[in-house]
């Protein structure tokens, strides 16, 4: 099918060019190919990638895939959930929100992942009503606990 050599030749175009494939899927009648890198992937990138399926599309024969379909290729952007352990590797040090499959919600910096769990810093802040002292509670979570895991959008912008 020519969904899985789209998403044979993208993780091979990714390792090659130290980049990671986040996935491939078939919305409607579009193509979309999602991939990343650790240093972030940029717009030229994308349209490389984007080129080289639609060459190997031609080459293999599978053209009429490009009549049919729209093609999409992108990176995964910040309002798209993580997919991938190497996602989460990627924010190390930085926050992280993660719905878990029972309904728990948990803020906290990413500290550290391995290929099955992911390691959280949550800190609660000091109470002054009921004075509480500030918490740090560590959140140990097997992937398969996450429903979904989101990047904070920023919402502390500095004034000029």
């Amino acid at each position: 099918m020519y969904l899985d050599k789209i998403k044979q030749w993208s993780e091979s175009y990714c390792e090659d060019h130290d980049l990671f494939l986040v996935k491939v899927e078939q919305i409607g009648d579009t193509i979309e190919v999602s991939a990343d890198g650790m240093n972030n992937i940029t717009i030229e990138e994308c349209g490389k990638l984007s080129r080289y399926l639609q060459n190997k599309l031609e080459e293999e024969e599978e053209g009429d895939v490009l009549n049919k379909f729209s093609f999409n290729v992108s990176s995964p952007g910040m309002s798209n959930p993580l997919i991938l352990p190497i996602q989460y590797r990627k924010r190390l040090g930085k926050k992280l929100e993660i719905l878990t499959l029972e309904g728990k919600e948990i803020i906290g910096e990413v500290k550290q992942v391995d290929k099955e769990t992911v390691t959280l810093l949550e800190i609660i802040p000091k109470n002054k009503k009921t004075k509480e002292e500030e918490k740090m509670i560590e959140h140990h979570l097997n992937y398969n606990q996450i429903k979904k895991a989101l990047i904070p959008i920023p919402t502390n912008f500095k004034k000029k």
